[in-house]
């Protein structure tokens, strides 16, 4: 059986002493969470207690089965294709096969919902059905908020928060990385529909214009050629371009998606691993749980990953960054096509997670304040800002604020006009936006625009 490092076990204590029944268990892609579940069934069926596991995806159950093989527990499932053998007191259910046949079934002592921020209104009638009967519920999320910005509060009583990105990066348990952010898409005109871009004018921006091909291709070549890749894109029209697009540029590649037959898939994800492909590429199978490696049945190393599918859902480029991030011994390597790095943050960010709902403003969800970047001109590696680029060493440009040069005199600034102008530039402010570019424009610290934004009354 396997065993638990400690941060995990200390989740599993955690979770057992909140005094409710209902508890949602938060912790980053790459931390464990299906081991941990597999180690609370395991203990749980030495006292004779039943278990469902609930999935919302069938690409999921076989992940989960062969995790639980690994801790030695007899199971059986709730899913289409799949004989439910009533005497056995485990069993994995697919979320949409469950709600068809919950008149049907007896509870179980413990039920743990995986990806517990998806599924709407099928999980929601799950979750009470549960309740109602005493059952005691454990959700598992890397991101617990629905995309419309709804908290889980609806479903659970209590939130055990596990350790952050960064500390599972220091504490060798996930990869470091370096980002890159080549590029800026026009995303004007786009509309949004349930919180997130429309799936329809964005698949239609990003296959017609055939938006970023070209670069996805030249930057993999330039700073990852070689290693394995997964590329995230916006429709299985514009996986097929971009596949195209690499193969053209001769780099081995192929599409991988929700309508992949499984030994095709995992035929994939085997040629991923010997490196007989260096990319898959994506429009929504990978972002969402499924594991390569269980799909292949040994180990697939995801070294680099490559964006360009824009979204304003956190929980969403919270996946595909996980895809890469998991423990390997180089630095993991994000092209950020799509600039979402500007909506989320860095991948490392400290997120301050909830059972509330995110506050709303301006009519929609309240989002991350814009990160303060700098993107290198010469290898477009994105990072904090600072002086000199930490990637290839370019020494960025300093803009003079004192003097100003006119037709080859020098001529001194004066300052008492200069600084006036300076204070009535921040007085005209109206926005955070506006504090920022003044931020960016002086190099202020990313602490003087909330500073600033709180005493102008921006911000509460």
């Amino acid at each position: 059986m396997k065993q638990l490092y400690p941060h995990q076990m200390d989740l599993i204590d955690k979770s057992r002493r909140t005094g409710t029944k209902a508890v949602l268990l938060q912790a980053p892609t790459g931390l464990g969470k299906s081991v941990i579940a597999s180690s609370i069934i395991h203990s749980a069926l030495s006292r004779g207690s039943t278990s469902w596991f609930i999935v919302p995806r069938r690409e999921l159950l076989r992940q989960m089965s062969n995790q639980y093989s690994s801790f030695d527990i007899p199971h059986t499932f709730i899913a289409a294709g799949h004989k439910h053998h009533r005497d056995i007191p485990n069993v994995i259910c697919s979320l949409g096969t469950l709600v068809l046949r919950l008149d049907t079934l007896d509870p179980p002592s413990l039920a743990i919902i995986d990806e517990t921020h998806y599924g709407a209104a099928a999980l929601d009638t799950v979750i009470k059905w549960l309740k109602s009967r005493g059952v005691f519920i454990l959700g598992l999320s890397a991101t617990p908020w629905k995309l419309s910005g709804q908290g889980l509060g609806c479903w659970y009583d209590a939130m055990i928060e596990g350790p952050s990105i960064r500390w599972l990066i220091d504490n060798k348990y996930l990869s470091d990385y370096r980002l890159f952010a080549p590029d800026i898409i026009d995303l004007s005109g786009i509309r949004a529909t349930a919180g997130d871009y429309n799936k329809a004018d964005l698949a239609a921006r990003m296959e017609g214009d055939r938006v970023l091909v070209g670069n996805v291709v030249k930057h993999y070549r330039d700073h990852a050629m070689g290693k394995r890749g997964v590329t995230f894109t916006v429709s299985r029209a514009h996986s097929r371009i971009v596949c195209d697009a690499f193969i053209a540029g001769g780099v081995p590649a192929a599409c991988i998606d929700g309508e992949t037959p499984d030994d095709v898939r995992a035929a994939l994800a085997r040629a991923l691993a010997n490196k007989e492909i260096l990319q898959l590429v994506s429009v929504d199978l990978l972002t969402f749980g499924y594991d390569l490696a269980a799909a292949a049945g040994m180990d697939v190393t995801i070294e680099c990953m490559s964006d360009l599918a824009p979204t304003k859902s956190r929980s969403k480029q919270m996946q595909k960054w996980g895809r890469v991030l998991r423990k390997k011994g180089d630095l993991a390597l994000i092209f950020d096509h799509a600039n979402n790095f500007k909506e989320h943050g860095y991948p490392c960010d400290d997120r301050e997670w909830t059972l509330d709902d995110r506050e709303k403003k301006g009519g929609g969800m309240k989002q991350e304040p814009d990160v303060i970047a700098r993107t290198c001109s010469k290898c477009y590696y994105t990072s904090r800002p600072c002086p000199i680029c930490p990637n290839c060493g370019f020494v960025h440009p300093i803009q003079s604020r004192e003097i100003e040069v006119v037709e080859g005199d020098l001529t001194e600034v004066d300052l008492t006009q200069k600084k006036k102008d300076a204070r009535d530039e921040v007085s005209s402010a109206r926005t955070i936006a506006d504090l920022q570019a003044i931020a960016a424009e002086r190099g202020y610290a990313r602490g003087w625009v909330w500073k600033m934004a709180k005493a102008k009354g921006i911000i509460k």
